[in-house]
């Protein structure tokens, strides 16, 4: 099965859009092993991406319903036998039998044309597929009688660039069948899928429900990779704020702080969704044998939330530092020109006074009577500066 990757990105502002593409989808008929697209794919593609702080990423489909064709790859599994292979039409998908389980992993939800042929073929209801299409939905689960829908973000840092790549994941599970919808070909599960075509784990021993925990786990586990990259630049602010004062170091904690914001709104709706799976009157998709991995994958977003919550305590105490040091640095300034202004107040009167136009001002007429003034004024000077040391006023 050939993998496509999407490259040459291009920085852009970000556009709500819900649109069908004009070409008719294809999928084509072969093996994993030995299938190929009938014509090439676009080397260059162009992706709407936008930051929703300055270093988080969010795709778009603005280009790439023209050029970007859905790519859905099927898999039938079970203990003993396995296949990956493409189809010409969603409706040449044979039935999956009782004990065989069906995964199709659709990358790429701008054809809106496919997405309600995959709707009809497997019952899926026309609402959930707009829910699918439109790309800035919150994370939710809705429970239907024969199914769940579930709709996650994908976040994970970027290997190359300084970002981090915000991305919706839908799944729609059924009995033996897991449909899931990316946004792009960014697959973040290959390890999921080599465990399938290897036979390694539990998955091809187990019902689709595992299969679904996996994936979860999956994203939850990229959660923690980007919260260590954070966690590095939490630390990193921390020691600048002990050495220089500036304000790029503002900006980073604002910027920062505005991350931890949008991964608490897509991720904390996952601690209430994964106990909402634990209930059995839920729904009877989630077999028992499961029940004790989601409570481990509970277990991990609870972490995953406490570590948001940790960081964006100490974002705001990084706030507070920075007013504090910056309250400080202004009161040294103050003080010090208080001290200069305090030393120059009597120096001020006594010149006031030997300034007046008197006849007889005494020790006017004295031979040395301006060095003896100038004298005295430099000695008041050291005397303030002395009791302002012993003050500690500097």
């Amino acid at each position: 099965m050939p993998y496509f990757h999407c490259n040459d990105l291009v920085v852009l502002k970000r556009h709500r859009i819900r649109s069908s593409a004009t070409d008719a989808p294809t999928i084509y008929e072969n093996s994993f092993q030995q299938s190929s697209p009938t014509r090439p794919f676009p080397k260059t593609r162009r992706a709407t991406l936008v930051g929703i702080p300055p270093t988080l990423i969010n795709a778009s489909k603005e280009n790439l319903q023209k050029e970007l064709a859905v790519q859905p790859t099927v898999f039938f599994y079970n203990e003993e036998t396995f296949q990956e292979a493409c189809y010409r039409s969603i409706e040449d998908i044979p039935l999956v039998t009782e004990n065989e389980c069906l995964w199709i992993d659709v990358t790429g939800v701008h054809d809106h044309e496919l997405l309600s042929r995959i709707g009809h073929r497997f019952n899926i209801h026309p609402l959930v597929v707009s829910d699918i299409e439109t790309t800035e939905q919150r994370t939710k689960l809705d429970v239907f009688e024969d199914a769940l829908f579930l709709v996650g973000k994908m976040i994970y840092p970027d290997s190359i660039q300084p970002i981090t790549h915000i991305e919706q994941i839908s799944f729609y599970l059924k009995e033996n069948i897991l449909i899931t919808f990316q946004e792009k070909p960014k697959d973040i599960f290959e390890a999921i899928k080599n465990r399938i075509r290897q036979n390694k784990g539990r998955i091809r021993r187990s019902k689709i429900d595992y299969l679904f925990y996996s994936l979860i786990d999956t994203i939850v586990d990229r959660y923690m990779d980007v919260l260590d990259n954070i966690g590095t630049k939490v630390e990193a602010i921390d020691h600048q704020l002990m050495r220089t004062l500036s304000r790029d170091t503002l900006e980073q904690i604002y910027d920062l702080k505005r991350e931890m914001l949008y991964f608490r709104r897509s991720i904390s709706p996952l601690k209430e969704i994964i106990n909402k799976l634990h209930k059995e009157e839920e729904t009877q998709i989630m077999q028992e044998s499961t029940t004790i991995y989601l409570k481990d994958l509970f277990d991990h977003i609870v972490q995953v939330n406490d570590t948001i919550d940790t960081y964006r305590e100490m974002l705001s105490s990084f706030i507070d530092f920075y007013m504090m040091l910056n309250s400080n640095a202004m009161n040294e300034v103050v003080k010090t020109l208080t001290i200069i202004s305090t030393i120059f107040i009597p120096l001020t009167f006594i010149v006031g006074v030997y300034g007046m136009n008197f006849d007889y001002i005494p020790e006017i007429h004295w031979r040395y009577g301006y060095f003896v003034v100038l004298g005295c004024m430099t000695l008041l000077t050291l005397i303030m500066l002395s009791c302002f040391k012993r003050k500690n006023w500097f």
